[in-house]
């Protein structure tokens, strides 16, 4: 019996099968409720009354630090600019007494300097004449070395100077480098005479010596640093940066033209004194509290629903090893088929070219004997069997999804019809052949005498599994339920089934997983090659499509090709009626052929095939030699005979250097269906000069002359 299907549009074993939903009662979705959903409730609303309350008080104890480091802050900036600005103070009271008596003799100078140092931290005072050299300065035992030094060398305390002497007002320095050393700044107060300029009086200050003092007894719960610009220059703080409790506040110290930057943080121990107990209280215990809630409301229904769980899981298991097996016995066949392939073509390629060398040589010695020598008969079996051995390799070639296709949009049901009128004779008497297609068949993109010679292998294959006769059916229908099985990435994508159906004997499962591995065959003995299926299963992929075999012993056996569909807008190609070809004037020929292949027993056949119909011979082993005898011959060369791949450049690149060089040259590829053949040329377009390898000399011949004189072929 044939496979049944449940759904002509779905065959039952193309659908994956569905996971069981579990049921529940109307008294199992209100446990479940209660179970799950009301304590969660429950627990959120808690938990959200609870980080509310808790957040406010945070909040409060964040207002109360944030208030206190305000004020500390602001008190920092006051005592700091008032400080700075009484020592401004002394040093502007010196430079208006002596701008009044002139510029004072050192008795005079150090006795008001010693004056206006007195408790104000300053580091020296300094005298700077117009020409900025330090005339004076106290106190001189400390400072001996600044005398006579010049500010010009120092581009900071140069610029402050100029600047008190160009603009006539007090100026604060940027940081220096001080002699003692350490950082500080200066304080310039210009000094003129009867508007004429005298020279500044310069106070220095070492940050670390004026600033420290001053800041002392300042903000001591908090750490505090000040910055002119991005240096720091005086710093009273740790390791510890601010918290998020309690983040940093800066404020501006203006002094003169400068402006610092003070900023201050609350030390860490400051921050855990201010802190309460009480939001931590809360906290935890509205976090014990809701989870108390929840919990007792949960574990009543517990222990009932985890053994339905429970249930539910291991039948679920059960199913997803089931499917994970099977979709790892697949894995497993197709890394086999894909392996066989490429060995299979990999072979067909080294093959055809020794056929190609084999068959040469027998042609070239059937055509020097003579009728008479009765030896004619031995390149004859030569040829007969090389001729068997290239079918082989084609069956191969189309296996391994290497052979080169010439697809057309065509119409299945018609392919089916035409096909269908030869089966007959084939099948006998004693096989029913039904028909059954779908009159809106969608079109689909594919290789015509592929097609059919697909479709001829299958019935074959069905006729012998019906020794005692029985029915054989082909059938078409659009579908678009086994792409996201197969293919996932094609999910929605419509395309057309073709299925082969016979009610005969029927294959188990270790030949079903077999039957596309070329040479397995289950008839006897030297009733077949083990290579239609073959050719079938690599066709059938190299057209885009996927192959599925349903079989069980005694039930017969459904084989399904499915195919994508193309846009219906596209025109559908029908099948062509063979056509007579066009009588070509003779075989013969006096053109020059460049002849590019770097096999060299091909290339010496195919010259000799050449030389035997007249033509002239220009050979090149590789690609570039190929260019070069093309730039470099004298005379005309009227076609290129190339190899699809060759050494250094690909059968397209080639023609395309070559015709750059001879525009007017005719071009003929031949190929043995090589892997990089495919990849490189890809489906052969429309007009594309090709012969397949083996040939012939009137193969080759017959070829020749087409493209030479341009007839289609």
């Amino acid at each position: 019996m044939v496979l049944q299907q449940d759904d002509p549009q779905e065959p039952a074993s193309t659908r994956s099968p569905e996971t069981p939903t579990p049921k529940f009662s109307n008294h199992e979705g209100r446990s479940f409720i209660r179970r799950l959903l009301l304590p969660t409730i429950i627990g959120l609303i808690s938990f959200a009354a609870v980080l509310v309350l808790w957040q406010r008080l945070i909040s409060q104890q964040r207002a109360k630090v944030q208030v206190v480091t305000s004020s500390e802050i602001l008190f920092v900036k006051n005592k700091v600019e008032s400080e700075l600005a009484e020592r401004i103070l002394a040093l502007e009271q010196l430079a208006g007494r002596w701008q009044v008596l002139g510029e004072p003799d050192s008795g005079e100078w150090s006795s008001d300097t010693a004056l206006a140092m007195s408790g104000r931290d300053f580091e020296a005072i300094e005298w700077i004449d117009p020409q900025l050299r330090v005339h004076l300065v106290a106190p001189l035992i400390e400072n001996k070395a600044e005398l006579g030094s010049s500010f010009l060398s120092d581009p900071r305390r140069r610029a402050v100077v100029q600047g008190v002497a160009d603009q006539r007002v007090m100026l604060v320095s940027r940081s220096v480098d001080l002699k003692t050393g350490g950082r500080g700044f200066l304080v310039c107060v210009p000094v003129f005479s009867d508007r004429t300029y005298q020279g500044a009086i310069a106070g220095v200050f070492s940050y670390q010596d004026l600033l420290g003092p001053i800041l002392k007894d300042v903000a001591q719960d908090d750490w505090l640093a000040v910055y002119e610009n991005s240096e720091k220059i005086y710093d009273r703080g740790g390791d510890s940066a601010p918290s998020e409790d309690a983040p940093a506040l800066e404020a501006n110290i203006v002094i003169g033209q400068m402006t610092w930057q003070a900023r201050l943080w609350p030390k860490l121990e400051t921050v855990a004194q201010a802190r309460s107990p009480l939001p931590v209280v809360v906290l935890l215990g509205g976090l014990l509290m809701a989870g108390l809630l929840a919990s007792s409301v949960y574990l009543a229904e517990t222990s009932r629903f985890r053994a339905r769980e429970v249930t539910a899981v291991d039948e679920q298991l059960k199913k997803e090893i089931a499917e994970r097996e099977r979709v790892e016995d697949e894995l497993r066949h197709a890394l086999r088929m894909e392996a066989v392939g490429r060995l299979a073509g990999g072979v067909a390629h080294s093959f055809n070219n020794l056929l190609l060398v084999i068959q040469g040589h027998a042609h070239v010695l059937l055509n020097s004997l003579s009728l008479t020598d009765g030896l004619q008969r031995h390149p004859k079996e030569i040829l007969k069997a090389s001729e068997n051995a290239a079918s082989l390799t084609r069956q191969l070639l189309a296996f391994s999804r290497k052979q080169i296709l010439q697809p057309k949009v065509l119409d299945l049901n018609a392919l089916i019809s035409q096909t269908a009128e030869l089966l007959p004779s084939l099948l006998g008497p004693d096989i029913e052949l039904e028909l059954s297609m779908d009159p809106e068949l969608g079109r689909v993109r594919a290789d015509p005498g592929q097609v059919e010679q697909v479709i001829m292998n299958l019935v074959v294959n069905a006729r012998d599994a019906m020794p005692n006769g029985g029915k054989l059916k082909i059938e078409t229908t659009n579908t678009r339920s086994y792409w996201s099985s197969v293919h996932p990435e094609r999910a929605g994508q419509p395309g057309v089934m073709l299925a082969v159906s016979d009610d005969g004997c029927g294959m188990d499962e270790a030949t079903r997983s077999r039957i596309f591995e070329p040479f397995f065959s289950t008839k006897e003995k030297g009733k077949g090659t083990g290579l239609g299926l073959s050719m079938v299963y690599g066709t059938v992929e190299q057209s885009g499509g996927s192959i599925k075999v349903l079989s069980a012993p005694g039930r017969g056996t459904t084989i399904q090709i499915w195919l994508p569909q193309v846009d219906h807008g596209v025109q559908a190609a029908s099948v062509p009626e063979p056509k007579k070809p066009l009588e070509i004037k003779s075989p013969l020929g006096t053109e020059t052929v460049l002849l590019a292949e770097d096999d060299h027993g091909v290339r010496r056949i195919a010259r000799e095939f050449l030389k035997m119909k007249g033509y002239q011979v220009l050979e090149a082993g590789n690609a570039a030699e190929a260019i070069r005898i093309a730039r470099e011959c004298a005379g005309p060369i009227h076609l290129l005979l190339t190899d699809i791949v060759m050494p250094g450049l690909k059968g397209e690149e080639l023609v395309e250097r070559v015709m750059t060089i001879r525009p007017d040259v005719k071009v003929l590829y031949m190929s043995a269906y090589t892997e990089d053949a495919i990849v490189n040329l890809g489906i052969l377009a429309p007009g594309t000069n090709f012969i397949e390898k083996p040939f012939g000399p009137e193969d080759l011949a017959r070829k020749v002359r087409k493209v030479l004189e341009a007839v289609a072929g």
